[in-house]
């Protein structure tokens, strides 16, 4: 069987140009939608399981961390069944895990969080595998950007619906739709299954499941070692930000939920902008390398205003502190990703997705937790952010470093 390296050749170039985006886009955001929509319903969850709201930092590490073992094992399904089927296969696990939660029991919560691990973990590696290859060179991450918009766009659609819809119906209602276009995505998506399929192993064996591979050629890459480095540190800051926002605003400024929502809503709202604004820039006007370090300096000079966010600031400078933090701690993803994709041998840019995946995972495992350590140690948000914010632009000073050390040797 001969296999060719971009996914849908069958179909005309600027047609599966489209198809792509769109599948895999949608598929994005109903996987977000369900991860994100715990943090944004937390204060109202909690509460029904009798725990503190703050767990839900521990809740999103264990989400995190059963995604950063998919992430690793998705190499052998996709070559078994195809990328879009996994894809397919994330939507089933997101309205699965939005469903686990209804209940509101303490001990189906980390049920619910593995379900939804599972779906978000082969979320990139599947998009990587369709996407590579669409569209001319230099638009690679402008595509991977707009792809990744996908993120903060089911941020901003939490954000604004799921506190409003839980004030008129109740949360399960209101979290239940998501389950609901979940499915629909699934199955909207299967009309092209065949064409992104294509090459997928078609001999009936089991899935080859890899594991120690994709770490192996991530670790013994400098260029990919130093970007997984990155991931896990900008990964870590972006998911503590959206994991603690909610709760930050209505704890030092006593909003409510539907107005910290809102706030939270721009956030994810800056994202959009900040990944398209990215993606378009790397490559076309700065280096990729370039674009993260810069993202990484102004990650840690907005981390650190956040910090002192008081009562006695008006909400226009809240509202503009927030789009500036989506803009950048949500904004690198795209170019991130297909800078991975660009570094990574071409036969084996799955498992180097996944295998870097699975760094910048680890960041979203272990942060989070840490931040809400810190604020119950040291009884303010101020700690965790400042700290959040000089790791990362440590980190971007040496992935920095080591990729011009390696293109110097080139």
């Amino acid at each position: 069987m001969s296999e060719n390296p971009v996914a849908g050749e069958s179909m005309p170039p600027a047609k599966r140009l489209v198809w792509g985006l769109a599948s895999t886009w949608a598929v994005q955001v109903v996987g977000t939608a369900a991860v994100f929509g715990v943090p944004v319903l937390a204060p109202v969850i909690a509460p029904e399981m009798g725990i503190d709201p703050t767990f839900v930092g521990v809740y999103v590490a264990l989400a995190y961390l059963m995604g950063q073992v998919t992430g690793l094992m998705s190499g052998g399904f996709m070559d078994r069944y195809g990328a879009l089927r996994m894809s397919q296969v994330c939507c089933v696990f997101a309205a699965l895990g939005i469903v686990m939660l209804f209940p509101a029991m303490i001990w189906l919560a980390p049920v619910a969080a593995l379900l939804m691990g599972v779906c978000y973990g082969p979320l990139n590696p599947t998009s990587t595998k369709i996407l590579r290859g669409l569209g001319t060179g230099n638009r690679q991450p402008l595509i991977f950007s707009v792809k990744q918009t996908g993120v903060p766009v089911a941020g901003v659609i939490v954000g604004v619906t799921l506190p409003a819809l839980t004030a008129l119906f109740g949360w399960r209602w209101a979290f239940g739709v998501f389950a609901v276009i979940a499915i629909l995505v699934a199955l909207a998506i299967q009309p092209v299954r065949e064409t992104f399929d294509h090459d997928r192993q078609r001999d009936g064996g089991r899935p080859q499941i890899k594991i120690w591979g994709p770490l192996k050629l991530v670790l013994g890459d400098p260029a990919l070692r130093a970007l997984s480095l990155i991931g896990f540190a900008l990964a870590g800051s972006q998911i503590s930000l959206g994991s603690f926002y909610v709760l930050f605003l209505i704890h030092t400024l006593d909003w409510s939920l539907i107005d910290a929502g809102f706030f939270y809503a721009l956030v994810q709202a800056g994202g959009i902008g900040g990944r398209l604004a990215w993606g378009y820039v790397a490559k076309q006007v700065f280096s990729p390398t370039a674009v993260l370090l810069g993202i990484g300096i102004l990650v840690c000079i907005l981390f650190a205003l956040t910090a002192f966010i008081s009562p006695a600031w008006p909400a226009w400078t809240i509202g503009g502190l927030s789009l500036a933090l989506g803009l950048c701690s949500y904004g690198w993803n795209g170019v991130w990703l297909s800078e991975v994709a660009d570094t990574a041998p071409r036969a084996q840019v799955g498992d180097a997705t996944g295998g870097a995946q699975f760094a910048m995972f680890g960041g979203v495992t272990v942060m989070p937790p840490v931040f809400g350590l810190l604020i119950d140690g040291t009884g303010s948000y101020a700690a965790p952010f400042l700290a959040s914010g000089v790791f990362v632009v440590v980190v971007a000073i040496y992935m920095a470093v080591a990729l011009r050390a390696k293109t110097s040797t080139n």
